[in-house]
Formats: C-alpha cells, structure tokens, sequence
C-alpha cells in the first residue's frame, strides 16, 4: 500500500507540523532544509519511547550528511505522568549547563505529551528560550498537546499550572510512530480528536461515529484524515488565538470537568479518559443551559462509548466527592472573575467562541446527579454478579 503523501500545516509564525509516515529518520535533514543548524541537539525522551525509536534518531543525527549537527545528546526521564514537575526539568538543565549547551542548541521532544510539555518548557526557559523539535508518539500528543506551543509541568496545586507559549519550530507528526500502542492508549488520545469534532467540525464527528473500528486499528485510510483534521483545526484556532485569551479556550471543552475528575483519579484514569468523561457532562451542562439540543448529549456520549472510553463519573478516592472536584475546577486556568468557566457547545460541530460564565449551583447539579447515577449503578452491577 502506498504510504499517504506528507502533508504541511502552517500554524504561526514560522512553526508548522508535517503530518505523515516514515518522517523519523528524515528529521535532521528536514530541519537543516527548514534552516535549523544547532550546534547542539538535545533529545529529551521518557526510557521507553526511548527504547522503541531513540536509536534510529540518534543514528539519524550521527548518518546526516553534510554532518549538519556536531553535538548530539540524550536524556532520558522515567515515563509517566510523575515526571512533569520541577525537579526533572532542572535536572535537565543542569545536564545541558554541565554540557556546555549554548542557545544555538535544539530540544528534541521524542514522546508523548509527558515529554512534549516538560521539553517544551525546558525550551522556553533554557537561556531565555532555545528552539523546541516535537517529535510526538502517542494519538493525544500528535493531534493536541504536540501543537500550538503550550507548555507546562505539573505543580502540587494542579496539572499544568506552570509553564509557557513556546511555539515548536516543527512538529514531526509520524504516523508509524503510533504501532507500538496499545489500543486503550489509542482510544485516550482519539478522545481529544472527537472533541475536536464535537466544538469545530461535524463532518469530522461523523467520520468518528461511523468508522470507529478502522480508526481504532489505525487504519491509515481513515486515520490518516483524522489527525489531519484534528491537527488543521488547532493550527487554524492557534493562528487566530496564540495565547489563549478567548476562542483557543474553547478547545478545552471537557477539562474543566475532566481535569478535576484527573486530579482526583490519576495514574488510575488516563488523561483523555477523563475528557470523555468530561465532554459528555459539559454536553449535559450546555443542554441544561438551554444552549444544546437535548438529542446531541446521548449522540455524543455513544460516540465516546464506541472507542471504550468511560463516560460516567468513576469512583472517586474514599472521602472525595463534591467538593473536592470543585475545588479542583476553582483553580481552572479559564476562571475569570471567581466565576468557572466552561466551553459551552450548541450542536455537534460547534460551540460559542469563548467559554462562558457557568452558575455554580449549576455546575454542581450536574455533578451531583453523575456522582447520584453512579452510586445507583453500584448495588445493580453487584447484583448482577450473583
């Protein structure tokens, strides 16, 4: 079979994402045509990505000719989600000072978005900013967390609180990158490609709903066109909305839920499991506004079902309830004015261009009837047992 063509996304300035197959050992000669010759490179990737690609990377580097880097170098971080916070990225900056890595050095990020977001912000503080490569490896890195230049690591208060707009000079969107995952990692990072569909673009929510099983087997007849819809809608709002003062808000519809249900609940539920979760109750919340036909909640719920994502309110932490997840969401980075705010959807395929002002005893209706619904399916799905 023929691979699909490499396909370029501009998103600002001169940051772009090439979306195809086989792009990884292409990545020092396309820097050097995109005008990139770092005297340094640095591949920041978690130990198992490493594993599986970080080889052919730096065999890629050293094969390059004319030789376009003289300096290549590795680190490596323990995977998952405990590395995102302040101690490893100053690890790895005094591993880079220890190096003598100057600002014409390049930060590779080979990973998902775990090493995106931690490299990302190493890039935009090292020296006052250093050039960042995202070379993303899971479905949620490649069609949301990869793009657009934000940035962050996890602090005890929440996920993501601290970081920075740090656009990638170029995202290398290899789709082959993907056949190392397992199909619940798959269907979480699928999750913010259905989002995407739900806020901007019906015909992509389509194709989702109908071809669930190909794009669940990354079949690149299907999936091929999924990420690239998914990736050109960011772009497209990134250009419009770089810092996030109002539309590229709305592309976090369903964290503000999700994130706080995360907050409580992670490693256990994956990050875009907890969107799907996430999404389905902001659907119920923009219905009980008034803004959302009452018919496109389950229609959207079914769509989240059809990849096994979960979307009911799971079964929090002893002691947790109520008011831990809006405590959660107090500290929500769209608040304004003390009041949450949330992407508020008006059909499949669109949504109202900035988040909106949600009444809190609203907020909290439509958490407590999910926390009342799933204390009720408890006793009936012990029952079932005997």
């Amino acid at each position: 079979m023929t691979p699909p063509p490499v396909r370029e996304i501009p998103v600002i300035g001169d940051s772009l994402v090439l979306v195809g197959e086989g792009l990884l050992e292409e990545i020092p000669s396309r820097m050097r045509q995109a005008g990139m010759t770092p005297s340094t490179v640095v591949v920041v990737s978690d130990k198992n990505v490493f594993g599986h690609f970080g080889a052919r990377l730096m065999a890629a580097f050293a094969n390059e000719s004319p030789k376009a880097v003289p300096r290549v170098f590795k680190y490596e971080i323990e995977p998952g989600e405990n590395s995102k916070n302040r101690d490893v990225k100053a690890a790895i900056e005094d591993y880079m000072l220890s190096e003598r890595c100057t600002r014409d050095t390049v930060v590779v990020a080979l990973g998902g978005g775990v090493v995106g977001d931690l490299s990302g912000f190493l890039a935009a503080t090292y020296m006052r900013g250093v050039p960042v490569v995202q070379v993303p490896t899971s479905v949620m890195a490649m069609v949301d967390s990869s793009v657009g230049g934000k940035t962050a690591i996890n602090v005890p208060a929440g996920k993501n609180l601290i970081g920075a707009f740090h656009q990638p000079r170029i995202v290398f969107a290899d789709m082959l990158l993907l056949r190392t995952l397992h199909q619940r990692e798959v269907a979480e990072g699928l999750a913010e490609a259905i989002k995407m569909g739900v806020i901007r673009d019906a015909a992509l929510f389509d194709t989702m709903e109908k071809e669930s099983e190909k794009i669940l087997k990354l079949d690149p007849s299907v999936t091929a066109g999924v990420i690239y819809d998914s990736v050109r809608h960011k772009a497209d709002v990134v250009a419009i909305d770089e810092k996030e003062t109002g539309l590229r808000a709305t592309l976090n519809y369903g964290h503000t839920i999700g994130h706080a249900i995360e907050g409580l609940k992670s490693p256990e539920l994956l990050h875009g499991e907890c969107v799907a979760i996430g999404c389905v109750l902001e659907a119920d919340l923009a219905c009980r506004m008034g803004k959302l036909p009452a018919e496109a909640v389950p229609r959207i719920r079914r769509c989240f079902e059809a990849y096994g994502l979960p979307v009911t309110m799971p079964e929090l932490p002893a002691s947790k309830g109520l008011p831990e997840l809006m405590a959660k969401m107090a500290v929500d980075k769209k608040n304004a004015g003390g009041a949450i705010r949330c992407t508020i959807i008006t059909g499949v395929g669109s949504s109202i261009d900035c988040p909106q002002p949600v009444p809190k005893d609203l907020m909290e209706a439509v958490l407590k009837d999910a926390l009342d619904a799933r204390d009720a399916a408890e006793p009936a799905a012990k029952r079932a047992k005997f």
